[in-house]
Order: structure tokens, then C-alpha cells, then sequence
């Protein structure tokens, strides 16, 4: 229930008589008049005081104030709480942090848990194989859906239509990619509700509750007979979750947080038993607050049992951070830090080994595994190669013209990492070679047999803030299928931009076709670039790839000719009866699989378009 501003009033009023309680706390446990504004609103008063700065001008990832009011209460309270926000929050008490996610939260949003409930499919969950599993559909990463699980063909694609729509309730952003079988899509959601829907009707088999925001994509194990049996993922709070796939009952769960903004962004990767999950941050927005003692994050790898959730090793891409030097705020600073993996560690299994990509160090001094690829050995974390592409990048939210610069770092670097996994795939020659793309604007071949040497460079794109290549590239082994974002703003990009799609022969680095996609308005805004920040996915004779336009598009695989394109960005009637509408698409990409197209839309974090939608398109 809401409170009405007259007894908010009343309650700040109270403070009055609170003023000896407050002597002896850090935090006054009401409002004071102080942060009322003209209109006596104090929920507005408290967004000027501790939000505007950044949420008013988009700065950095910072959502918009229009952008978090679509948001639920629960979720603006759980990021102020517990969640991202909880650092900048810190100095807000538990009625301020009420009062101001009840002022931003989108009045007409519902319990994503009711709204389930009202919308439950019928009978029991029985599960086949998968069809779409994991980030990238396979351990090497190749997002190449093969024709007999996509159940479609090229000349299917004309005839794609919306066949049902799922709206996320009191939600803003819609990032995380689902798996498939042909009964079920499972997917995360920006309110910790994960949810098994009917992959015909969109009804709901089940829901489970997460601590925080799922944002990857689940892994499902497989029983002796193929069929799907448990699902993995993580939330933002770097929580660890089994799940089993037919009921949605927990198996286990398991913190594996060792900093205090520590999170999951990427999928967690199974293989033969044993969990890797890729460990970033949030320390890289902390960084941006003068008086935070910045930085103290390690990037690295942990290794799980998959069945009872218990640690095998832990890889760090730094060593322990040490006191270095107090900023200009008077707080201490250390270093080394950061070299988070953001995405999914990529599976070896000839050789024994682990494929991750690094991003940059969060302070000085930078150290020798950021913007890297680095291969660890799957049994005991172990370093057997290092490939460094870019020396000397450190960075954080502090940099930048919109940055308080107090916690930038001496390096300023350019932000250049490698976003997306490595992808390892098989020449027609017969030899293994390693697909890797950067921020930068470079995608590379390296050698697997010889340290991870780079066999070939090829600059695809400018490079920039959200890429150059940001979050995947996919291949068939023959073409390399690299969308490039290129959105402006890079002091260190090179070159005219190249957002669009783009074909690369693997075994050299030559290009074989480009598909440059104009802005399609005038305006220096994401409405207008159709810049493919998400990943694509391949399907013979087909690549798929979203915009942050919010145009969602398949592209011949051949020579990059448009068959089909929709536009996402407009509101939806959805089977579950949510007010939702699609927006930027980021993040998690187009997946295709038993007949249908499945894409999120949606996406509230630097000034892109929010919104809450899932999207399912057949041929049927």
C-alpha cells in the first residue's frame, strides 16, 4: 500500500519530537523539512537531494528519472536497499528509502508474483531436450543454431509474425536472454522472478524468486536421457541458484560474493560437472562518488560443484589491491583492481582449458590481464596463457566529462574491453582457432596451440563507450558475424563509424560483406541508431541481430541484404495483461529456436529506450 503525501507530511512533521533519537544515530529516521521541496513533496525533495545529479542527465549507466518510474516499488526499494544502489543510499534511512521508491514507482505496477499467479498454465511441466541452451548455444560460444532445432529455414523468414507477447511486471529493462526447449522458455526479469513460460500460449508453469535481478542467461544440465533437469544462473547480487527445470524448486543456492558490489553479469558455464562463473561489479559506478575508497574489486573465475554448489578454485585477474595514495576528497585509493569478466567463459575441452575476456583495470596501476583473453585451465584455475591486447587501461565512472574525476585514475584509459566471450571455433582446414572481439572496434584470430599468438587483426569498427563489438559476435566457421554498435562519444575511436552488420572470413580476418546502417533520424539519440550492441545469432542462411533503435532485423547470412525487419519500440497487448512496450534491445541478443524467434526489448541504462517486453515471432 502507498501512503498519501499528507501522511507523509505528518510523519516529517514527527521528526520534531524524534530530534534526541536522532543525536545518537547517524541516520535521522525520518525526513527532515530539509529535503521537502517548494510543493511540500517530500519524495521529490529526497530525488534532488541524493538522485538528479546523476539520474537527470543519464550519466554514465545512470536510467533516467522517466526510466526508473517505470519501475515497481519493490525494485527501486531492493536497489536502494540491497541492491545496486546501495552505496549511493547508504546515508538514506529505511522511511527516506520508502518514501522516494514510492514517489518514483510506476503507480498502476503490479506484483510480478500476482500477476503470475493469474496467469498460470494448466496441468504439469514435462520437458524434452533443449533447444537454445546457455549465452551462446553451445561451450565454444558460436551462437549457430542449426536448421533441425531453430524449426525454421531462410524461407521461413518473410513470414514472421508476432505470435504472443509477455510484458515484465514493474520493470524498465528486459536483458536477460531465455533457453529453450519445445515446451518452455525460461527467463530471468529485472524484478528476481524467474519464470518458466509455455513456449505455445506464453501461460506461466512456474515462478522462482530470486534474491536481486536475474540478468544472464540460464544453463540447463541434462538428464540420461537428453531431456532438460536443471537450471543455472545468478542474480546481481552474485547469488548462485539450481533449480530444477520441470517444477522450479531450488536444489541449492549459494552466495559467492567476495566484495560488496560484486555481481554476476555473465552466464554461468557447465561442463562435466563443474560451474564456472565469471565474477564483475558494480565498484566501476562507486568509483564516480568523490569520497569512496576506490578500488578494491577483483575480476576473476570460480569453479563449482554443480551438484551441491560447493567451491573448487577461485581465479583472480589481479592481485590483492594495496593502499596507494589518497584522492582529492581525502580518500584512500588502491590498487591494483577491477579486470572484471563480464561475459561467458567459453569451454576447451580438447585441451583442458577455460577461454575468458577481460575489461579494464578499475585504478592504477594497471596490470597485465586487463583487456585480455586469457586461458586458465579447467581443473585447478590456473594461468597457462595471457593475450593483452591494450596496456595501461584504467578506468572508471570517476572519468569523463560527466565524471567527478576526484577517483579517476592516472591512465584515463579508453574503457576498451572485451565484452564479449571468445568464440572457439573449427576451420574448414581442419585447425582450431579463437574468435575474440573488442570494445576497440578489433576482432582477432588466435592460436589455441600456440599460447593464444594472434594469428590476424582486423579493425571492424571505430570502437566506443558500447562498443565497436560489445557483447557477442557468431559464426558458422565459415563467416564471422561481428554487429558492431559504434555509438558516439570515444575520445579514443578511430575511424568513421561502422554500426551495422559485418562478415569476416575467420581463417584470415578479411572482409567478405558489410551491411553500414544509417541513423535512421537526425537526432544524437538512441532512437536513431540502428547500432547492434547486443549479439547476433546464426541460423543457416540467416543472422539475427537487435538494435538499440529497437528495430529488430534478419540479415542474409550471405551478403548482409535485410529479409525482415519489425520495429520493437511501441506498446504491446500481452497474454498476460501487463502494460508493456519494447524499447532499445542490448544486452542479451535474438535467439531462434523450435520454430520461434524470441527477443527481450528494453533496455534503461545509458539514456537508451526502456521497456519490458518479451517477443515471440513464428512463421506458423
Amino acid at each position: 500500500m502507498r501512503l498519501s503525501w499528507s501522511l507523509y507530511t505528518s510523519l516529517i512533521l514527527v521528526t520534531i519530537s524524534l530530534t534526541a533519537c536522532q543525536e545518537q544515530s547517524q541516520k535521522p529516521l525520518l525526513p527532515t523539512n530539509e529535503i521537502v521541496d517548494s510543493n511540500g513533496n517530500p519524495g521529490e525533495g529526497l530525488y534532488q537531494k541524493h538522485c538528479a545529479a546523476c539520474h537527470d542527465q543519464a550519466a554514465g549507466e545512470a536510467p533516467t528519472k522517466a526510466a526508473i518510474q517505470l519501475n515497481g516499488v519493490e525494485s527501486i526499494r531492493t536497489a536502494l536497499s540491497t541492491g545496486v544502489m546501495k552505496e549511493q543510499a547508504a546515508m538514506m534511512s529505511p522511511i527516506e528509502i520508502r518514501i522516494l521508491a514510492d514517489y518514483l514507482a510506476s503507480p498502476s505496477s503490479e506484483s510480478a508474483i500476482a500477476n503470475a499467479r493469474k496467469h498460470q498454465c494448466a496441468g504439469q511441466l514435462s520437458l524434452t531436450k533443449p533447444l537454445w541452451n546457455r549465452w551462446g548455444n553451445s561451450k565454444r560460444n558460436v551462437r549457430h543454431q542449426p536448421t533441425i532445432n531453430a524449426g525454421m529455414t531462410k524461407e521461413d523468414i518473410p513470414n514472421l509474425k508476432l505470435k504472443w507477447a509477455f510484458g515484465f511486471p514493474g520493470s524498465a529493462r528486459a536483458r536477460s536472454q531465455p533457453a529453450v526447449t519445445a515446451e518452455a522458455i525460461f527467463t530471468g526479469s529485472q524484478s528476481g522472478l524467474f519464470y518458466a513460460l509455455d513456449s505455445k500460449t506464453g501461460c506461466v508453469w512456474w515462478t522462482f524468486e530470486a534474491k536481486a535481478e536475474v540478468r544472464n542467461a540460464p544453463t540447463i544440465s541434462t538428464d540420461e536421457n537428453g531431456h532438460a533437469k536443471t537450471l543455472y544462473f545468478g542474480d546481481v547480487d552474485a547469488n548462485v541458484y539450481a533449480v530444477n527445470a520441470r517444477t522450479g524448486n531450488l536444489l541449492w543456492t549459494r552466495s559467492v560474493k567476495d566484495h560488496p558490489v560484486g555481481t554476476i553479469t555473465g552466464s554461468i558455464t557447465l561442463h562435466e560437472g563443474r560451474l564456472f562463473i565469471p565474477m564483475s561489479s558494480l565498484e566501476i559506478i562507486n568509483a564516480y562518488m568523490p569520497d569512496y575508497e576506490c578500488c578494491t574489486f577483483r575480476g576473476g573465475v570460480l569453479a563449482l560443484d554443480a551438484r551441491s554448489g560447493r567451491s573448487i578454485w577461485r581465479f583472480y585477474t589481479v592481485d590483492e589491491p594495496q593502499k596507494t595514495q589518497r584522492n582529492a576528497a581525502g580518500a584512500q585509493n588502491y590498487g591494483p583492481s577491477g579486470a572484471p569478466i563480464w561475459s561467458t567463459p567459453t569451454v576447451d575441452a580438447k585441451r583442458g582449458l577455460l577461454y575468458v575476456g577481460t575489461g579494464e583495470n578499475y585504478s592504477s596501476p594497471a596490470n597485465d590481464k586487463s583487456d585480455a583473453i586469457i586461458a586458465l585451465q579447467m581443473d585447478n584455475g590456473a594461468v597457462r596463457w595471457v593475450q593483452q591486447t591494450i596496456a595501461g587501461d584504467a578506468w572508471n565512472g570517476a572519468c569523463g566529462p560527466n565524471g567527478s574525476q576526484t577517483n579517476c585514475p592516472t591512465e584515463d584509459g579508453p574503457d576498451f574491453d572485451f565484452g564479449a566471450p571468445p568464440i572457439l571455433t573449427r576451420l574448414d582446414i581442419g585447425k582450431d582457432i579463437i574468435l575474440a572481439g573488442q570494445k576497440s572496434g578489433m576482432i582477432y584470430g588466435m592460436d589455441p596451440d600456440n599460447d593464444g599468438k594472434i594469428l590476424w587483426q582486423t579493425r571492424a569498427g571505430m570502437g566506443g563507450f558500447n562498443g565497436g563489438v560489445h557483447w557477442g559476435m557468431a559464426t558458422d566457421s565459415k563467416t564471422l558475424f561481428v554487429g558492431i554498435a559504434d555509438t558516439p562519444g570515444n575520445r579514443f575511436a578511430t575511424g568513421p563509424s561502422r554500426q551495422g552488420l559485418h562478415g569476416y572470413d575467420p581463417a584470415t580476418g578479411e572482409a567478405l560483406w558489410s551491411k553500414i546502417e544509417s541513423n535512421v533520424c537526425a537526432e544524437l539519440a538512441h532512437k536513431c541508431m540502428t547500432a547492434l550492441s547486443a549479439p547476433p545469432t546464426h541460423m543457416p542462411g540467416v543472422i539475427f541481430a537487435g538494435a538499440l533503435n529497437g528495430i529488430l532485423r534478419a540479415y542474409s547470412a550471405e551478403d548482409g541484404s535485410i529479409l525482415w525487419s519489425k520495429d520493437t519500440r511501441r506498446a504491446y497487448q500481452t497474454v498476460n495483461g501487463v502494460s508493456a512496450r519494447g524499447g532499445s534491445i542490448d544486452s542479451a541478443g535474438p535467439i531462434v529456436a523450435g520454430g520461434l524467434l524470441i527477443v527481450n526489448s528494453g533496455y534503461d541504462k545509458f539514456g537508451q529506450i526502456p521497456g519490458n517486453i518479451m517477443l515471440v515471432y513464428s512463421a506458423e
